[in-house]
């Protein structure tokens, strides 16, 4: 038991630890994007951040309140 609660009580700097309204919050934040036509560029317009996955291998974050030409990042 105390093997158990060792393992439980450690967190970890790389997993996003969230209460349920903070999930579906990121998500409607992330529905709220807005990409271009051709989809090289996309809008924040939520005052919090929202990350994207490029290409399968980068995560970029996408600040709050910014237009960002997604080619430059990649």
């Amino acid at each position: 038991m105390d093997i158990h609660k060792e393992k439980t009580d450690i967190q970890k700097d790389d997993i996003w630890y969230a209460t349920n309204i903070e999930i579906i919050d990121y998500m409607d934040a992330a529905k709220r994007l807005r990409f271009s036509a051709d989809y090289e560029k996309v809008y924040n317009p939520n005052a919090c951040s929202v990350w994207l996955q490029l290409n399968s291998d980068k995560c970029v974050e996408i600040e709050g309140g910014t237009l960002v030409d997604l080619n430059t990042l990649l």
